[in-house]
């Protein structure tokens, strides 16, 4: 049965009509486009989740490995510091009676004092292998070559001091110019 009837103002007004679907109780009905969007957002949702936790596994396999090749570096640092020592030691002499002999004895017997220096030892040898090794790093080219760059100031003016011939033709003038600009030397 259906109840109706005309309203005060002229409309009609029709409740339970013959033939009209029952009210559906619940959760209300979702259009083709809303269960696109919803689908498409929790595709997304667990692509971003899944690319999430393969992100998390890779950096800690990446963190483990840093490890392990850091391991390794130590090893190897291990390894060549334990052949140095153990060329370098005299194991003949007691450490306890004289501890110098024992640690440098080794190297002491294969290297000579050069004849220019008072003293010589593991420590001078060191200091020229390094002087050595920064005088190669500051011969090589400028891979920075910038106006700003460290790299180009150092080594330029580390081959500055090299040229004998223009220091010698330039003089006292450069450093003539700096006491200058700075205000002069009252003397």
């Amino acid at each position: 049965s259906s109840s109706g009837g005309t309203l005060p103002n002229g409309f009609n007004l029709q409740l339970g009509a013959p033939g009209a679907k029952k009210p559906r109780c619940g959760l209300p009905r979702w259009s083709r486009r809303e269960v696109c969007l919803l689908s498409g957002l929790v595709f997304a949702a667990g692509l971003c989740v899944i690319l999430g936790c393969i992100l998390a596994l890779k950096y800690v396999a990446l963190e483990h490995d840093a490890y392990c090749l850091e391991g390794c570096q130590e090893r190897r640092a291990f390894t060549k510091a334990s052949r140095f020592i153990a060329t370098n030691i005299d194991p003949t002499i007691d450490p306890c009676k004289d501890f110098y002999s024992f640690a440098c004895g080794g190297w002491l017997r294969r290297h000579a004092i050069p004849e220019d220096k008072l003293i010589y030892g593991i420590i001078a040898a060191i200091g020229e292998q390094n002087e050595g090794k920064l005088r190669r790093l500051l011969l090589r080219p400028v891979r920075r070559p910038s106006r700003a760059s460290a790299e180009r100031k150092v080594k330029e003016f580390f081959r500055s001091c090299l040229d004998m011939a223009e220091i010698d033709r330039q003089g006292a003038r450069p450093m003539l110019e700096v006491i200058e600009d700075c205000g002069g030397w009252d003397m």
